[in-house]
């Protein structure tokens, strides 16, 4: 079987088509490596401080104590720290984690609880000077 001239014809334009596409995508996976390469740093490469940086934390309940004040919940990771806080007075941890895990202004936690702002000023104060002791006593 011979093939006709204009079926060799379109058998070497199709060749020739091929071709420029499979030029065309070396040269487009040439461009994406290189642009991935210059962001991208293997693991094995980073420096200690780079590992550092960007590595993941895993949380587990065992890592953290909770307390419950209100209708939060505020992990406390430092055992040192939770087992000072177990110790001083409702008010006074209450104050003190919402203030400071929470973020809440003395006016805040005062609306919260219906009593004036000194009140939970003194309530602070007391639970912070009480932690304090505490938390040297044990060093």
């Amino acid at each position: 079987m011979e093939t006709s001239s204009f079926e060799h014809i379109v058998r070497i334009q199709f060749n020739a088509l091929m071709m420029t596409v499979i030029k065309c995508t070396v040269k487009s996976k040439k461009r994406q490596f290189t642009r991935r390469s210059k962001r991208e740093v293997l693991f094995c490469e980073l420096s200690d401080m780079k590992q550092l940086e960007h590595r993941t934390m895993d949380n587990y309940s065992c890592d953290y104590i909770s307390f419950e004040v209100l209708n939060y919940t505020i992990q406390v990771s430092n055992e040192k720290l939770a087992v000072a806080l177990h110790k001083l007075s409702e008010k006074q941890r209450s104050v003190i984690l919402l203030r400071y895990f929470q973020g809440m202004s003395d006016q805040e936690i005062s609306e919260l609880y219906h009593v004036s702002r000194s009140a939970i000023y003194r309530r602070r104060s007391n639970g912070l000077k009480k932690l304090k002791a505490l938390i040297t006593e044990r060093n």
